[in-house]
């Protein structure tokens, strides 16, 4: 992330998944609440790919 507009993507990207996400620019974190039952790992970090971004 760059940025707090990377931040929002990224909690955009997610969030149409059905996961709940908060991203901090700053702390250079995110945090994801879902229920693994209804999506996988796999399909966050999918997510975020897709958005342009990388989950290390």
């Amino acid at each position: 992330m760059h940025c707090t507009s990377c931040a929002m993507l990224i909690e955009g990207a997610i969030e149409d998944i059905g996961v709940a996400a908060r991203a901090s620019f700053t702390k250079g974190e995110l945090e994801v609440e879902y229920d693994p039952k209804k999506v996988s790992g796999s399909a966050i970090k999918e997510a975020v790919e897709k958005a342009g971004y990388s989950i290390d």
